[in-house]
């Protein structure tokens, strides 16, 4: 029993030990491996990839500009060929919609980060796998 507890506590700490905090500048996630890569695009948006390149978040931080939330959420659905927008449940204002880019699924959720700043996290590829919901819950807007 000691040697299966001995050998998930190593297997734990290999995992810990591989993830890697990426900072974007104006956000932050985890990366579950080695291999990720951030790439800017300005100071508010950037894209974080997977290393296979199958999976790629795209992270931006947008001034309101006195457009309500659920319209800044419906152009971006439309942009996506999107026609399943859906107000999320919970605290806060939250919208959700599925898409394609480039043939692949794609899932986003746009929300308020107050101060009159708007959020959208964007995933194209699995959206639904592991990977992209533990690297999707660990971005944190600064």
């Amino acid at each position: 029993m000691k040697k299966i507890l001995a050998l998930a506590a190593t297997l734990a700490m290999a995992a810990m030990a591989s993830a890697a905090t990426i900072d974007g500048g104006f956000f932050t996630a985890e990366a579950p491996s080695e291999g990720w890569t951030m790439r800017a695009d300005g100071e508010n948006s950037a894209a974080l990839v997977s290393p296979d390149k199958a999976i790629v978040f795209t992270v931006t931080k947008m001034p309101a500009a006195g457009t309500p939330l659920k319209d800044a959420a419906a152009r971006m659905a439309e942009a996506h060929g999107s026609q399943d927008l859906v107000r999320m449940e919970g605290e806060g204002e939250a919208w959700e919609y599925t898409g394609a880019a480039d043939g692949q699924p794609l899932y986003a959720q746009v929300f308020d980060l107050g101060g009159g700043v708007y959020g959208c996290i964007t995933i194209v590829g699995d959206h639904e796998s592991d990977v992209a919901t533990d690297v999707f819950n660990s971005i944190a807007f600064k």
